[in-house]
């Protein structure tokens, strides 16, 4: 797959400059002093670039062309490329859809159908290929060789990237700038990748256009290697800056994070995070559970990495009684035999080496994070070298962190020569640790979608006619939601009679397909008890439409069964690049307070269902609080069912369930609001 991309015989690049400094020179210049095949530079304005004559045109036989041209050039070129047969081309030329020239890019992408031809690009860095030493960029960094492969929108960002990677020798396989991605995008080199000897992908996106589509492509290759992703334009602002730059469309962060999490991407936060996380995953094994040993020659580091473990829901590994007699072997006496296992600042790396022999042992140790700080009697390279001989016979992880700069310097080359993640920060080492423990419980459970079943002429008919709430009330009735007894009264009077047929006290609520906040105009009342309190109730509704939203439709008062019980807050709502997306959160005014919310995207798994509850800060309500017992399993009902409906339903573009209130073994939709297109 993308074979031409990656590994052509022969390259033409096109715009190559006699220059130094011209980004077509530095193209050149890459290829010429390292790519393995042949490469050729073409520019009529020149006769030679770096020793090598120069062509007016393609020459027959170049299956990749490198295209360095001003964009208004670039058809052109294109159409000279398809007559020589190429297969693939890298157009690093701005000035496409990112400043608002489509046009030229449907010119060119139109070219690229009709001969066949893969593109990436423009707006590019370029790509490097580390096995055969093809740069075919302007970055100034050839990375080394490793297993990992990485993608980013931002040419810029993958600079940066290659800096990090070099000073801390952290090999790469493929290095991809995907630019305003005109042709091909994330899911291509997600499949190229999910196949070959990638083992941890690494990509900094800010837009995805195909959200469905890649989060297929995302989830398939996730089972197979570990997909860690930073994603910008988290904020609304951050939002109309990735649009900006490369055209992209950003849609909501919270249905990025659902995508994420449904497809088992590891989100990253900071450039930093994706490289601790890329060579943790790339160089370790998966930890077998969540139980961490921490081994420091300090007790302060070792406090810090406790206080995260616990913070992050890990374990401290609890030591079995052979371990523990091993130990107390060599430990000095005044030192204590538990987890952070303290060495002592006299600690050598002998004492480190016995430590992690016994340790690395034990079942009942998941990973171990090794901390060193500089004391006078720290053996800094010695205890390196432990390390990654201990690392060498072990099934576990291991990460370290030589806390420190200058001192630990050797040490910590010593690590990253043998491919041991160091980190600058004990906490950086725990979050990585979770992110991996996190992968292992994605790639073990298995998800079940069960079959809804619904009665789709009574839901069409629901939404056919929509005018407001009782055609709510029927569709989510046609999806078996449990709903309250629940009548519409166009008068006073039959609003009376709807009361006491209900059974008092029950709730009242204006019903308008133009309001959608009734609390706010003083649209709802609970707790009517009499007659005369109905009577009252409707026409004092009914008055506070006429003066708060004068000109809105009335279809009448609602007269519902009231339910005391927990009130959840249940959402659909369709998200432009991953569709249907579900909320979670408690209902009433604690939605907009609290802000204690869940997403996922549908179709909604039990098991994502019960993941969404469990987030929530106050999912314990859930499960019943002060002898209130309630069961969570009619909100994993509701929410796998609403997912339904938002995929059965294109029209739909909204939906609010508030409240939904939880009642022992019942969740009841006692309010809705549907937003169609």
């Amino acid at each position: 797959m993308l074979e031409k991309l990656f590994r052509p015989e022969k390259i033409a690049v096109v715009g190559a400059s006699r220059k130094e400094g011209k980004t077509g020179h530095e193209v050149f210049d890459n290829l010429h002093h390292g790519f393995e095949g042949e490469v050729v530079p073409v520019n009529p304005n020149a006769e030679e670039v770096e020793g090598v004559e120069a062509l007016d045109e393609i020459p027959e036989g170049v299956e990749l062309a490198v295209i360095v041209v001003p964009a208004k050039l670039v058809p052109d070129v294109m159409k000279d490329a398809a007559e020589k047969g190429v297969e693939a081309a890298i157009i690093i030329s701005a000035g496409f859809s990112e400043t608002g020239e489509e046009k030229l890019e449907d010119q060119v992408l139109q070219i690229a159908g009709e001969n066949d031809i893969d593109i990436l690009g423009p707006n590019v860095l370029g790509l490097i290929n580390t096995e055969n030493s093809m740069n075919a960029s302007f970055a100034s960094k050839m990375p080394e060789k490793g297993s990992i492969s990485f993608m980013s929108q931002s040419g810029a960002f993958c600079t940066a990237i290659l800096d990090y990677a070099k000073a801390e020798h952290i090999g790469f396989r493929h290095f991809v700038s995907l630019g305003n991605k005109l042709q091909l995008n994330e899911v291509d080199f997600l499949e190229k990748w999910r196949e070959d000897s990638t083992e941890a992908i690494l990509s900094y996106t800010e837009g995805i256009e195909n959200g469905r589509e890649y989060m297929k492509a995302a989830e398939e290759t996730s089972r197979e290697k570990p997909v860690i992703t930073v994603k910008s334009g988290r904020t609304s602002k951050g939002g109309e800056a990735a649009s900006s730059h490369t055209g992209s469309i950003a849609g909501s962060y919270q249905a990025y994070q659902a995508a994420f999490r449904k497809a088992g991407i590891i989100e990253a936060e900071s450039n930093r995070e994706l490289l601790d996380y890329g060579r943790s995953f790339a160089y370790q094994p998966l930890p077998s559970g969540k139980n961490i040993m921490i081994l420091t020659n300090a007790g302060g580091p070792g406090v810090i990495s406790t206080d995260e473990v616990a913070q992050h829901n890990l374990e401290l590994a609890e030591l079995d009684t052979e371990t523990k007699m091993d130990l107390h072997e060599f430990m000095p006496k005044e030192s204590t035999i538990r987890n952070p296992l303290d060495l002592i600042g006299d600690a050598g790396h002998s004492r480190y080496r016995k430590a992690l022999e016994a340790i690395g042992q034990d079942k009942n140790v998941d990973g171990m994070l090794v901390l060193l700080t500089p004391q006078a009697n720290t053996e800094i390279k010695k205890t390196a070298k432990t390390i990654v001989k201990a690392e060498r016979e072990t099934d576990k992880p291991v990460f370290a962190c030589f806390m420190g700069e200058h001192d630990v310097a050797p040490g910590v080359e010593i690590l990253e020569n043998n491919n041991i993640p160091d980190f600058e920060d004990p906490v950086d080492a725990v979050k990585a640790f979770k992110q991996m423990n996190n992968y292992r419980e994605f790639l073990e459970t298995e998800r079940n979608y069960p079959e809804i079943e619904y009665n789709a002429e009574k839901a069409h008919k629901a939404l056919h006619d929509y005018n407001g709430y009782m055609d709510g009330h029927r569709m989510l009735e046609a999806y078996g939601f449990d709903m309250p007894e629940t009548v519409n009264a166009e008068a006073p009077h039959p609003a009376e009679e709807a009361a006491v047929n209900i059974g008092y006290p029950v709730a009242m609520k204006i019903n308008s397909p133009d309001i959608a906040h009734k609390t706010e105009i003083n649209g709802v009342q609970t707790g009517v008890e009499t007659r005369q309190e109905v009577n009252d109730t409707f026409n004092e509704i009914v008055n506070n439409v006429h003066h708060e939203k004068a000109g809105s439709q009335i279809n009448g008062v609602i007269v519902q069964e009231q339910l005391d019980g927990l009130e959840i807050a249940l959402g659909m709502k369709r998200d432009p690049q991953f569709g249907p997306m579900i909320m979670v959160g408690l209902g009433g005014i604690y939605i907009e307070a609290l802000h204690d919310i869940s997403f996922g995207i549908a179709p909604i798994s039990e098991e994502e269902a019960e993941t969404m509850i469990q987030e929530l800060q106050a999912s314990e309500l859930f499960e019943g609080v002060r002898g209130e017992q309630h069961s969570m399993e009619p909100v994993k009902q509701a929410i796998i069912k609403l997912g339904e409906i938002g995929l059965n339903h294109e029209e739909i573009q909204e939906i609010d369930i508030n409240p939904m209130i939880l009642k022992k073994d019942k969740a009841y939709a006692a309010d809705i609001e549907i937003e169609l297109k």
